[in-house]
C-alpha cells in the first residue's frame, strides 16, 4: 500500500489510521481510561530518555541482536498486547503476528482480541506469547499451552476495569451498533468496512455470549479483584511455561 510506505513516523501511522479507521475504534486505540493522565505521562516520560552517543567507536557488524526468554530475537522489544486490534483492520492481530515473524521480534495476543488464540497459531511458525487476564473463567490458560504459546504474559494491574471516556461518548461496540453516526463513520471508510466484522477469541468461548453486548456484562464480572501473588504461582504450575508478570508499578511490589 504506497500510503503506508510513505509512513516515515509514529504520526505519520496515526493520521493514516485516523482517515481509514471509523472514529469510535480509532479512539479506543488512541486514548486510557479516566483522565487519560497516564496514557499522556507514558509518551511525555518516554521521551525524556535519551541515548548516549559515543564517538571514535567501531561500528562495523554491529547488531541489535539478542536473546529474550532464552529466544534468539532481531532487536529487544517486543509487540504488546492490544484489545481489538481486529477491529483496526481485518485479522489485525494475525497480520500483526506475521509481521513480527517476519522481523524476529514475539508478538502478544490480548485476551480480548478479535482472532483467536487458534488462528494466530494456524497462521505463523513461530510461537508467540498470550497475555492473560486473571479471570473468573481460567480456560485461556489452557488454550494458549494447546496453541503453543512460548510465555504467558499476566497482567497484574488491571483488577477492576478502568472507565474509557471516549468510549462511553463514542458508543463502542464490536460489532459496531447501527447508529446513523456509526453507519456514516463506516460507510466513508468502505475499505475498513469491507474486511470486517467479527469478535471472535471471547465470543464462542463464553457460553450463552453471542456479541459484544452481552459480552461487556460477562467480562465486568469475570475480572478477578482477589488476584494475589499466590495466584501467579498457580497460573504458571497450570501453564507449565515461562509467565511474565506484567503491570508492576511500585518497587516495591518488584522486590
Amino acid at each position: 500500500m504506497p500510503a503506508l510506505n510513505n509512513c516515515l513516523t509514529i504520526e505519520d501511522l496515526k493520521g493514516l489510521a485516523r482517515r481509514r479507521v471509523p472514529k469510535m475504534f480509532f479512539d479506543y486505540a488512541d486514548s486510557g481510561s479516566w483522565t487519560e493522565t497516564t496514557y499522556r505521562e507514558n509518551d511525555s516520560d518516554f521521551q525524556t530518555i535519551k541515548l548516549r552517543q559515543r564517538v571514535a567507536v567501531n561500528l562495523e557488524g554491529r547488531t541489535l541482536e539478542t536473546d529474550m526468554l532464552g529466544v534468539p530475537v532481531a532487536m529487544p522489544v517486543a509487540l504488546a498486547p492490544t484489545g481489538t486490534t481486529g477491529m483496526q483492520i481485518a485479522d489485525g492481530e494475525i497480520e500483526a503476528a506475521k509481521a513480527a515473524e517476519m522481523f524476529g521480534v514475539p508478538f502478544t495476543l490480548s485476551t480480548m482480541s478479535i482472532c483467536l488464540i487458534e488462528d494466530i497459531a494456524e497462521n505463523t511458525s513461530a510461537p508467540f506469547w498470550f497475555q492473560l487476564y486473571v479471570m473468573r473463567d481460567r480456560g485461556f490458560i489452557d488454550r494458549a499451552k494447546a496453541a503453543k504459546c512460548s510465555a504467558l504474559v499476566l497482567t497484574m494491574d488491571l483488577q477492576i476495569l478502568g472507565q474509557r471516556h471516549k468510549d462511553i461518548r463514542n458508543g463502542l461496540s464490536a460489532p459496531p451498533k447501527f447508529t446513523l453516526k456509526h453507519v456514516w463513520q463506516m460507510a466513508i471508510r468502505p475499505q475498513w468496512a469491507l474486511g470486517m466484522l467479527a469478535f471472535r477469541n471471547l465470543v464462542g468461548h463464553v457460553e450463552n455470549v453471542g456479541d459484544l453486548g452481552q459480552l461487556a456484562a460477562w467480562t465486568n464480572s469475570q475480572f478477578d479483584p482477589t488476584l494475589s501473588w499466590k495466584d501467579v504461582g498457580w497460573v504458571k504450575e497450570r501453564f507449565g511455561g515461562r509467565v511474565i508478570v506484567k503491570g508492576v508499578l511500585d518497587p516495591e511490589d518488584a522486590r
